[in-house]
């Protein structure tokens, strides 16, 4: 009978580490997926040389295309000056200025999104980036 009981630990234990391996291949996948977003619309930003219905356009259809879709609160974004206000794809898009005037540059953030409803746990994880110089004033 001892055994038995020593089985179902086991099994158990075999579980419970199963389950922390599982829960860590998905946000590891999550967090790869927004960074490759990112770099994405770092690229395409870089291509069209700033921001533009077209830009937005490349980049709307690639997101959809790709499954990103973190569905992100309103107050996740709030306190946030985007350009891409109206199209809202828990992304952001900044327009900054170089330190010398030379122009411009865009920083991007994207989001990865944490859920565990067992624990009451939502996490939003921003990651960012910046454009090389686009613009020459």
């Amino acid at each position: 009978m001892r055994d038995a009981f020593g089985g179902a630990f086991l099994i158990k234990v075999m579980l419970i580490f199963l389950g922390i391996y599982v829960a860590f291949m998905a946000v590891a996948l999550n967090y790869a997926k927004a960074f490759k977003v990112k770099n994405y619309i770092i690229n395409v930003i870089e291509q069209y040389e700033g921001v533009s219905e077209e830009a937005y356009n490349t980049i709307n259809n690639y997101i959809n295309g790709i499954g990103y879709n973190p569905a992100l609160d309103p107050q996740d974004l709030s306190g946030q000056e985007c350009l891409n206000g109206q199209y809202n794809r828990a992304y952001c898009i900044k327009q900054m200025y170089s330190d010398d005037n030379r122009g411009t540059y865009y920083m991007v953030t994207t989001y990865m999104k944490f859920e565990l409803p067992f624990f009451n746990l939502n996490i939003s994880i921003p990651i960012s980036g910046e454009t090389r110089l686009v613009t020459n004033n």
